[in-house]
């Protein structure tokens, strides 16, 4: 099983290293994080903090936009090619596939995120800045919350076109960081109705700002080991049973 699920996962990674909006991510996040040097002379003061805070923005900014567009149609395109119906011909259970696929698709992030960083560091080393390590504990956070955001992509990707997928993904990435908006309307509106769906939408959609410590980081304000443990389980969990509804959606469908 593992070495189905492995095959799976790399002939996933070789593919998307090959797609173009990928590469196109990688270079454009490179080059706005390198954007700091031309920053750094007008930062008044606010230049480390500024270009620390632009580089970790950008590294989770163009990963969620990788996870969205190139994860959302990760299993849609096996469908449309018709590669699919080679696939579940040989004896490849479909549990292994959409493990498969999301394991390469969190192959392509985290090297992504290396790539990212390794960037990211080597701005700071030519701006002056100090490259601290605590920085990383930001990228590892965006790795978990990359996680769920994969998840997400790849349950739509196995019932809607990639476009609808991508939509699909970004409204819930946009409303997982609006979750406290969503729980505050709920509190002050007198319509049941809303009280209800604001409620709903609060404990069913994923808290992705727990995620979000690139201000600790920057500036070099002491971290919370616990909350930050009980995130990643959380993430853990999430993305666990994200992937359960993605394999129930995938074995309903008829190939």
């Amino acid at each position: 099983m593992l070495n189905r699920i492995w095959g799976i996962a790399f002939n996933t990674f070789r593919e998307s290293v090959r797609d173009r909006v990928l590469v196109a991510l990688i270079v454009i996040a490179i080059l706005v994080m390198a954007s700091a040097k031309v920053i750094q002379p007008v930062a008044l003061g606010e230049a480390e903090k500024i270009i620390k805070d632009l580089g970790l923005s950008a590294i989770t900014l163009f990963c969620v936009l990788i996870a969205i567009l190139v994860g959302g149609r990760i299993v849609y395109r096996e469908v449309e090619k018709r590669t699919i119906y080679l696939l579940l011909a040989r004896p490849v259970r479909r549990y292994e596939f959409i493990i498969g696929k999301y394991c390469g698709m969190m192959l392509v992030l985290g090297v992504s995120l290396v790539l990212m960083t390794a960037g990211f560091y080597l701005v700071l080393l030519l701006t002056g800045v100090k490259p601290e390590p605590r920085l990383l504990w930001a990228v590892m956070m965006t790795g978990f919350e990359l996680a769920i955001l994969t998840a997400v992509a790849v349950l739509f990707s196995t019932f809607v076109t990639p476009i609808a997928s991508a939509v699909f993904t970004f409204v819930v990435y946009f409303i997982g960081h609006s979750t406290q908006l969503l729980r505050q309307l709920a509190a002050i509106s007198p319509a049941p109705i809303v009280k209800f769906i604001g409620m709903f939408l609060y404990y069913v959609l994923p808290n992705l700002n727990n995620f979000n410590i690139r201000g600790d980081v920057v500036h070099n304000a002491p971290l919370n080991p616990l909350a930050m443990g009980l995130s990643i389980a959380y993430a853990l969990v999430y993305t666990f049973t994200l992937l359960l509804i993605a394999i129930f959606v995938f074995n309903r469908r008829d190939f």
